[in-house]
């Protein structure tokens, strides 16, 4: 458990004196004993625990050192570091698509497509890179008919993508019939689908972090393009309101 603590952004000496006080309430001296922390060291680890909210000290004689909770305390920490590596991996994106674009290159986080190829292209790409599961909103507008061939290939990349382990769960309308590959991994558990009639921008949000815009309404063909992003914020925006729908659908 040490190690694990170490990797949440502890200390080593704080590390040791967590995973004791995870566990029970100590006095300095007895937790100095059990944790391996150097008495000389204990005063300043207890210290930089206190400032960091993870532990507490109550008024006995002596003080004994303990944590309210160990799963609020843990869950805490685990967001703190995937809040830093988020930031981190956006200001990397950033800088990446940056460069790339000075240099007039095509960049991996951020793509648009304003023809039916371009459009087409990304629509494939964001179900070949799929590695864990893909939310998708299809809204009112959506006519499995139109475009049929293109869809066609839509469906098969998802059919192989569930065969990679791939979860899917899709808000589709209410009177749409789904096609024959969807209907078939939807008997089996597959690809989820719940009814719910929205006029929602149509998308899908892929692994959590990338996300697939098409705006288009009533007529895909001209649509006014597909935006591909890779930015964990907007994909737990619109994972918040897929779940809100997911919630009310049927």
């Amino acid at each position: 458990m040490i190690e694990e603590l170490e990797k949440l952004g502890l200390s080593h000496y704080e590390s040791k004196a967590l995973e004791i006080l995870l566990k029970e309430k100590l006095e300095l001296r007895e937790l100095s004993k059990k944790s391996g922390v150097p008495f000389g060291k204990i005063y300043s680890v207890i210290k930089g625990l206190k400032e960091k909210n993870l532990v507490k000290e109550n008024n006995t004689r002596p003080k004994l050192i303990y944590v309210d909770n160990a799963s609020e305390i843990i869950s805490r920490l685990i967001k703190e570091k995937q809040d830093k590596e988020r930031a981190l991996n956006e200001k990397l994106r950033e800088f990446a698509t940056e460069i790339d674009k000075e240099r007039t290159r095509e960049t991996k986080f951020f793509e648009i497509g304003i023809s039916r190829e371009e459009r087409k292209k990304i629509q494939l790409r964001s179900f070949r890179e799929a590695e864990e599961d893909v939310l998708q909103i299809f809204n009112i507008y959506h006519n499995p008919n139109i475009n049929r061939q293109s869809k066609l290939e839509y469906e098969k990349e998802i059919e192989n993508a569930v065969k990679r382990g791939v979860i899917f769960r899709a808000i589709y309308p209410k009177n749409i019939e789904l096609p024959r590959i969807l209907k078939k991994l939807n008997k089996e558990q597959k690809f989820k689908v719940k009814r719910f009639d929205t006029d929602f921008v149509r998308c899908d949000i892929i692994d959590r972090r990338k996300v697939l815009l098409k705006l288009a309404q009533k007529d895909v063909i001209n649509s006014g393009g597909s935006i591909f992003v890779e930015n964990e914020k907007l994909a737990e925006n619109l994972i918040r309101i897929f779940n809100e729908m997911w919630e009310q659908a049927d």
